[in-house]
């Protein structure tokens, strides 16, 4: 509406503000703006420098790589987790470590010293061992030259045997000499075989009489009782051959012998007469002054040492058979001839062992 007080076209001016209070407003901004430009920084706070505090110097630790590889190992499988593979230079936790002369993993091991190797079983020696002295002969029997002789306890090398098996061959201190059989002790004669070098027998000698002494002068004194042949006993009547008692039994542990002699009435030895020893069963027969023994002489030692106790032997004179008789005597193996008696037994028990001596048969003219 138009005021009536109004001059009409007249252009309404709008109302104009103080203008002093807006300049001094715009004055004090200014100035705020400026203080606050041209105020300083603050000086920063000086932090103090950290004192040094030494650290005593220790002994560096010396780490077992095994026992790391352990630890590493159980600390995987508590988690259940695979182990990692070891460094290389490092042992593995389930591998032992490496002892002193050892090589390690990855080196190469030393040569294996080569197996010591088995000894060979040395095969037992066949050997007889002497049971009292005796004499080595050139070849199986007595009618061979003697070699040399031996001494009891001694040992040879067996190097083979006769084919009656009674001698034995040996290296008589690099020869071949032979000793019987009964006379030593065979050790591991088992596979001993017949000797191919057997030297033929020589010829027996002929059988000799020994003339009878020539009977003292009458002026000597007789001869001492102890040195003639003591009266025979009692016989029958019906043997050619009577038995004297005359033998000597002494004690001998090493070997049980018997040895004697077979003489004509007149006391001179005599020859090619056959003695025969039973015991158990026949034996052997050999006949007097044969096989080296010397004249009017036999002997046996069938047991090759100690007889054993309760053993009982008989010897008597027998008939010698057509031929001569083999080396050593006839035996089992050879046969025997007519082993009926012609002479008084000449019988004993053997309790300990012993060698019995001069059991003397005496025969006719």
């Amino acid at each position: 509406m138009q005021n009536p007080m109004q001059k009409p076209n007249q252009i309404e001016k709008p109302a104009r503000l103080p203008l002093m209070p807006l300049v001094w407003a715009a004055m004090i901004a200014v100035l705020l703006v400026g203080c606050v430009s041209a105020a300083p920084p603050p000086e920063p706070t000086r932090t103090p420098p950290p004192t040094f505090t030494p650290t005593p110097e220790e002994a560096p630790v010396q780490v077992d790589p095994n026992a790391v590889a352990t630890a590493m190992a159980l600390a995987t499988i508590q988690a259940g987790e695979q182990a990692p593979p070891p460094a290389e230079g490092q042992a593995s936790a389930d591998q032992p470590p490496a002892e002193e002369g050892q090589p390690g993993e990855g080196e190469q091991a030393p040569p294996a010293d080569p197996p010591t190797p088995e000894p060979t079983p040395t095969p037992q020696l066949a050997e007889v061992v002497i049971n009292s002295a005796i004499n080595i002969r050139q070849g199986p029997g007595t009618t061979y030259n003697i070699l040399g002789s031996a001494n009891q306890g001694e040992r040879f090398p067996v190097t083979g045997k006769n084919p009656a098996g009674d001698w034995w061959q040996i290296d008589y201190r690099g020869q071949a000499g032979w000793v019987f059989g009964q006379l030593v002790t065979p050790q591991n004669t088992g596979a001993v075989q017949v000797a191919q070098n057997i030297p033929a027998a020589p010829p027996p000698p002929p059988p000799t009489n020994t003339p009878p002494p020539p009977p003292p002068p009458a002026e000597e004194a007789p001869p001492p009782a102890e040195e003639q042949p003591p009266a025979a006993p009692p016989q029958d009547s019906n043997l050619p051959y009577i038995l004297l008692n005359t033998e000597r039994c002494d004690p001998n542990a090493g070997n049980t012998y018997f040895q004697g002699h077979v003489r004509y009435r007149d006391n001179s030895p005599r020859n090619a007469v056959c003695v025969h020893i039973h015991f158990y069963e026949p034996r052997v027969t050999k006949c007097s002054g044969c096989d080296g023994v010397g004249d009017g002489n036999w002997g046996f030692e069938p047991f090759g040492g100690p007889a054993p106790r309760g053993t009982e032997v008989e010897i008597f004179i027998v008939a010698c058979p057509p031929g001569p008789l083999p080396i050593g005597g006839q035996t089992q193996a050879t046969g025997f001839y007519d082993l009926t008696p012609l002479s008084p037994k000449w019988r004993r028990t053997i309790q300990d062992s012993e060698q019995c001596t001069g059991i003397t048969f005496v025969g006719p003219e």
